[in-house]
This record gives C-alpha cells, structure tokens and sequence, in this order.
C-alpha cells in the first residue's frame, strides 16, 4: 500500500474514533459488560475456537493488529494474556489506553501497520487475533499473512473472524429478496477478499489451517448502521437472524480461520 494510501486510511480512522458510533462503543455500559464477561467481546462460536486452541489464556502473549476498538485487546487481557495492541490510528489507540488504565490492565499499544507490522518483534506471540472489519482495509493480504506469521512463535496460532465473503456481492437489505451488486470476483476496487483469497494467502505465508467455521449473525447489528439501529424498535428487529423472514441471513454471516505456525 502506498503512503498516500496508509495516510488517508490513518486519517479516516483518527476522525471516526471520536464519532457518535465510536463513542458508543466506549460507554460504561458496554466497557462494564466486557469487564464482568470478557468472553462476551467474542462471537460465541469464536470464544469456542479461541477455548479449544488455547484452553488458558493466562501468560499467553497476544497480539491484535488492527485492534479497532479494541474490545478483544481488553477481554483478552482480563482474560490474563500479555496483550499487544496494534492499529494505524494514533487516537484509536489513546482512546483504548484511557479505557486501559481505568480498568488496571497493562496493554502496550503500537502504532502500526497490519501489512508490515514492521514494530513488532519476530515469534513473540502464541497467537495472533484479528477481528471483524480488518480485511477490508487489507489491500496486500499476502503481506499481512507474512508479518503473522513472522510474529508468532512456532506453534503459536492465528485466529481471522470477519465478514464472510459471500455476503459481499449482495446489498445485504435486511427484509428483502437479495440483489446482487457487483461479482463475487471483483476484489477491486472495493477490498472484497474471497474465501480462496483468504485460505491460500495464509498456506502461502507458511501457516497450517487447522479449521473454518462459518457462522451467522447474532444480533442487528451485523444488518443495520447504528444510526439505523436507534430508529428501530424490537418489533421492526424481530426474526431478524431467521432466514424464512430475513432471505439474506440464509448466507453465513461471519467467518473464523484458525492457522497455526507449525
């Protein structure tokens, strides 16, 4: 990715982390739930994955590039692992040490790259997680693959949640026929990885898949922008995940890849 680019995206998120949304995600009420059930930052399905490759978190070093709001930096380390955080945006990350320090966990966080990770040691991590939204800023998905699987330690594991690819050629209108906006092909201009692209860049990068799981919504959220969601009542959001009333929840949702440094 050129600078150019790295420079908009830095500033996009910088400018996003301070909006009504991004504050929302920070309120007491949604740091306190994560606080008193760390596991609930987590897909249920992918709290599963995470508790059957890695039955105790205590001690274990874990990295979270792209770390976004860094829910899963936070449960991770309330959890007992030693928690690196990594994003592109500087005032991501300030918001997250604020959250930090109230809560008494030690996070580092770094100012970094996904693509390079060029701050981050080589194998010092037994796993690395990234979760939903990443790799749509991804435009050098082998470059991202080769920097995980340089930080972790042989043996350490890859956890991937996001988007399923199927749903990216679709508007995804909630309630309605679905209608096909552009080829499950079209990786550019918009960042829309496929599954294929996904699986063989992390083969190529020298990881082992261990497993994929595919996974549906679990909330209105996965549907709805949050400026939507605060206009619609519990009655407008029913059925929501059922695809006999919703058509598009036919499709998985989610995705989670597990990989491993052998």
């Amino acid at each position: 990715m050129n600078n150019d680019i790295t420079d908009r995206i830095k500033a996009y998120w910088n400018e996003t982390s301070d909006s009504e949304w991004y504050s929302s995600l920070r309120t007491d009420e949604r740091i306190g739930r994560i606080k008193e059930k760390p596991e609930s930052a987590f897909h249920p399905a992918v709290n599963e994955l995470i508790r059957k490759y890695a039955p105790d978190m205590k001690g274990r070093r874990v990295l979270l590039p792209s770390s976004g709001d860094n829910h899963a930096a936070f449960a991770f380390s309330l959890m007992g692992a030693q928690v690196t955080s990594a994003d592109i945006s500087e005032r991501q990350l300030e918001n997250a040490a604020v959250i930090a320090e109230r809560l008494g966990l030690e996070i580092e966080f770094i100012c970094d790259d996904t693509m390079k990770l060029s701050k981050i040691r080589d194998g010092a991590y037994d796993m690395v997680y990234t979760s939903n939204g990443t790799l749509s800023w991804i435009s050098d998905i082998d470059g991202m693959n080769r920097s995980l699987y340089r930080v972790l330690k042989t043996g350490g594991y890859s956890v991937m949640y996001d988007m399923h690819p199927f749903n990216r050629p679709f508007s995804g209108e909630a309630f309605k026929a679905p209608r096909i906006v552009k080829s499950y092909n079209d990786v550019f201009p918009d960042i829309h990885w496929r599954l294929q692209d996904i699986v063989n860049s992390q083969i190529n990068a020298g990881l082992s898949v261990c497993e994929l799981a595919e996974l549906p919504a679990v909330d209105a959220s996965f549907w709805f922008t949050y400026a939507e969601l605060r206009e619609k009542s519990p009655e407008e959001l029913d059925g929501i995940n059922d695809w006999k009333r919703n058509p598009m929840a036919a499709l998985p949702a989610w995705m989670a890849l597990i990989s491993k440094k052998a």
